[in-house]
């Protein structure tokens, strides 16, 4: 229920944006944190845990209707996309670690591990892309990095968190590399 408080406040923070533009901005790190527990809603909701309902970008995608909703979007699948990042790594992929569509039951561990991959990535880039349509590059980086902030926090915590972190910083440091020899580094 911590995911609805966050939300509530996230939804406060961009109703204030229209007064004070930074206001919206701090909604995107909140929303995230509210992202990060979002997914178990679906225990909450009688669905069984990791339902497919809630363990993708249904949820997420909804708040992306109205564009003055977007910096709550962005948090969102942000912190939904963390949240399956370390869902990807369970001590077992099998029954209560896998996905469950509704009236279909599990898909198994091969699939859970692609939707949840799958949909994780989608997750994040999706978020990123919304905060950059959303302010100026600076802007995206201090968002970004307040985002950085609350995934480590709840990547460093959670089952699955430290592999996930594992795999952010091998991927950064790939990206970073990257950038360099493009440069001429």
């Amino acid at each position: 229920m911590d995911a609805l408080v966050f939300m509530l406040v996230a939804a406060v923070l961009v109703a204030l944006g229209a007064r004070w533009p930074a206001a919206a901005l701090v909604a995107v790190p909140v929303a995230a944190l509210a992202g990060t527990t979002l997914p178990d809603l679906d225990l909450a909701l009688g669905l069984g845990h990791r339902s497919g309902l809630t363990h993708g970008l249904l949820v997420p995608v909804l708040f992306t209707a109205k564009r003055g909703w977007w910096p709550v979007a962005a948090g969102a699948m942000l912190g939904v996309g963390l949240h399956l990042a370390a869902d990807c790594f369970p001590n077992a992929m099998r029954g209560y670690a896998t996905v469950k569509l509704p009236g279909a039951g599990s898909i198994g561990a091969g699939w859970s591990y692609l939707w949840l991959g799958v949909n994780a990535a989608a997750a994040l880039a999706i978020g990123g892309w919304l905060v950059r349509r959303q302010v100026g590059t600076r802007a995206t980086l201090l968002v970004l990095a307040a985002v950085a902030a609350v995934g480590i926090g709840y990547l460093a915590v959670t089952d699955g968190g430290w592999p996930a972190l594992l795999v952010f910083a091998g991927s950064g440091w790939v990206l970073i590399r990257r950038r360099g020899r493009a440069a001429g580094g």
